[in-house]
């Protein structure tokens, strides 16, 4: 129901600017359009050489990465994105996810999940991701596309081993939990005062130069829900006064989510580690109206428009 209003709303706000309605989004004659661009998106490989636990496959990750990059490869994706928790535990771990990023030859965006800091502490401040900046946050554009990549791990109890950041995160819980919030558990994490700042000021930049923009994190902000980041009420307050957002990517979840709040897409991608023998990923088409995101194996497909 969220998408056909969605859809609905794009053609009448299309027709209302003077400009031409899409015609049939999604259908056949919207298939001839050719994307702007497009990129590959992976979610919680959590690869580890260990024996499975529950629903978890840590050994198959490997296999499933390799068929997620072939695909994004024959489909000669602009870029690919990975939300987070590449591995499951152990510094180990890291080389081999990141040769199969590699061996694409295409440039991949990380951001951090709480998976990617179960390694020695002496490891923690330098996890081999290649993410820019010491803060672990960043921004990047594609023609006229602001991607905004969060790290959700700046307020946790796990990515420190400073006692103090540790204890004001555990003191931070103990609020949350008090005030009922369903999120409040050890592995989840939040940002800082200092980086919500800084993603007003990207998204300020972002609205002042007419950009749309697309923001990544591991957590969910939306709908809510136990894997959400911690501070994601205030997250949601500061995104409910931009217009110019058209989705938020996470993973964390490993069951998927949707949501639409201020008409913006909450997509949680489905958790690739799940199940023995089938994947979860996606390729995203971006069109000047909509998004396709295009689900291979547990992860579905759908048609968002903006």
């Amino acid at each position: 129901m969220k998408l056909i209003l969605s859809l609905l709303l794009t053609a009448f706000m299309s027709y209302n600017s003077g400009e031409p309605a899409a015609k049939g989004i999604g259908g056949p004659e919207d298939q001839s359009q050719k994307p702007l661009f497009t990129f590959g998106l992976v979610s919680d490989i959590q690869y580890c050489d260990c024996d499975p636990a529950g629903t978890r496959y840590y050994r198959e990750s490997r296999g499933k990465l390799s068929e997620a990059v072939n695909s994004f490869s024959a489909d000669s994706v602009n870029f690919i994105i990975s939300l987070g928790d590449i591995i499951d535990r152990g510094y180990e771990s890291y080389k081999p996810v990141l040769d199969i990023l590699d061996s694409s030859g295409i440039q991949v965006f990380h951001v951090t999940g709480n998976h990617d800091y179960s390694v020695d502490d002496r490891y923690k401040k330098r996890l081999p991701l290649p993410v820019p900046g010491k803060d672990g946050y960043y921004s990047f554009k594609h023609l006229n596309y602001r991607f905004i990549a969060l790290n959700g791990n700046e307020i946790s109890t796990y990515s420190s081993t400073n006692k103090t950041a540790i204890k004001k995160a555990e003191e931070y819980l103990a609020i949350l939990k008090d005030s009922g919030n369903v999120n409040a558990i050890d592995w989840n994490g939040g940002i800082s005062s200092k980086q919500l700042e800084w993603l007003k000021s990207e998204l300020d930049d972002a609205t002042a130069k007419k950009e749309n923009v697309f923001i990544l994190c591991h957590f969910p902000s939306y709908p809510e829900n136990i894997h959400n980041l911690l501070n994601y009420k205030e997250v949601n307050t500061l995104l409910a006064n931009y217009q110019n957002i058209i989705a938020w990517f996470g993973g964390h979840n490993h069951a998927g989510n949707y949501g639409n709040f201020n008409m913006i897409h909450f997509v949680t991608m489905k958790g690739m580690v799940e199940t023995e023998f089938i994947n979860s990923f996606a390729v995203v088409e971006v069109y000047w109206n909509k998004i396709w995101i295009k689900g291979a194996g547990r992860e579905k497909s759908q048609i968002l428009a903006y």
